[in-house]
């Protein structure tokens, strides 16, 4: 008896660890290359973009350490860095800028895997940064922080350079851009946008005033130039405004409502070369897409934790610049023509990025 219960004990072993062996033989044949991509809209749908990856802490970006290495040299490593709270976000060459209004100006180089913060000493402290605009010819980075209600900038070194916003110059600088040798700056608590001349610092002119008429703003949030054009996200009038550089006020879409092209808390936007219109909703906690005639395309993504999902976006921002180690994550067959980063203030996932193209099997 004792010799017949070896047997059994050994059959089973062996077909313990057979299905061992086996199991992950089996999920793999249950993988196939369109279920590792999270794609939108999902297949066998044509899909317009892929998700590519999160970005929330320093460990996003360094390649893990293997057992054996941890083994050798010890577990202790430094503590990661993390985005707390990120609101706007902007992609120049291979580094990613994120302002983490609780901690400064993110800095993260995917090419050097390092992951630093600018803005914590004087003269270039930062004490509540919302958003970050990039000068694609000197490279110069333009930071709107609410908390001194002015816009700083810093070299590609981080090496303070100069601020602009004397007293009373602006009361709440939360969005900003540039065009030409102007500085746009998105005023939330003056409902206007100023635009400032980059040599003087002085405000040659202001665009809307507060109010709900035909270009008038209330509470703006973010603003985004693309060609000759200024998008205003008109956060508590529910709605896009569209000016041209000099401030004449050309058109406007949106209405408070929960139907999809409706708008509850519209902040982050973003236009591509086509003329895509891109709408961040905190309400909603959506991203809207419109084309030129503000028709909506499509509305995608959901509030959650898990891959991909979004936590009250704050800020979006379109980088043609794709590095590395993005184009990497690209699915078999997905050819990217841009990234698409989307920010979240709250919850596991702070900066996404989705890249947008075309896909084929």
């Amino acid at each position: 008896m004792k010799q017949k219960g070896a047997v059994v004990l050994i059959v089973m072993t062996l077909l313990f660890v057979s299905g061992c062996l086996q199991a992950p033989q089996q999920r793999a044949k249950l993988k196939t290359p369109e279920n590792q991509f999270i794609f939108y809209p999902p297949l066998p749908n044509q899909p317009r973009y892929q998700f590519l990856a999160t970005i929330s802490s320093s460990k996003d970006i360094k390649k893990a350490s293997g057992k054996l290495f941890k083994f050798v040299v010890g577990s202790d490593e430094d503590k990661p860095t993390v985005i707390n709270k990120a609101y706007g976000s902007v992609l120049f060459g291979d580094r990613l800028y994120v302002c983490d209004i609780r901690s400064g100006l993110r800095v993260i180089d995917f090419k050097k895997q390092s992951f630093a913060t600018w803005g914590l000493s004087e003269p270039g402290n930062l004490t509540r940064p919302v958003n970050v605009t990039v000068n694609l010819e000197s490279g110069l980075v333009y930071v709107a922080d609410i908390g001194r209600k002015q816009v700083m900038v810093y070299d590609q070194g981080g090496n303070f350079v100069r601020a602009y916003g004397t007293t009373g110059q602006f009361d709440g600088p939360v969005g900003v851009a540039l065009a030409d040798s102007h500085l746009f700056v998105c005023d939330v608590q003056k409902h206007q946008v100023h635009v400032v001349d980059l040599r003087s610092g002085k405000t040659l002119y202001d665009i809307g005033k507060p109010g709900s008429g035909n270009g008038d703003l209330f509470h703006p949030t973010n603003i985004a130039i693309e060609g000759d054009r200024l998008y205003v996200s008109d956060t508590t009038n529910f709605r896009v405004q569209i000016f041209s550089l000099d401030g004449k006020p050309l058109s406007r879409f949106g209405q408070v409502g929960d139907r999809p092209g409706m708008f509850s808390r519209p902040k982050g936007i973003a236009v591509d070369h086509e003329g895509r219109i891109y709408v961040a909703d905190a309400a909603f906690e959506n991203i809207q897409v419109f084309n030129k005639k503000h028709q909506l395309l499509l509305f995608f993504l959901s509030s959650g934790n898990g891959k991909g999902m979004i936590n009250l976006p704050a800020g979006i921002s379109i980088s043609y610049d794709i590095p590395d180690f993005f184009r990497k994550k690209l699915a078999p067959g997905f050819t990217a023509e841009y990234l698409l980063l989307v920010n979240s203030e709250f919850g596991r996932n702070k900066v996404n990025v989705y890249a947008f193209g075309s896909y084929k099997k």
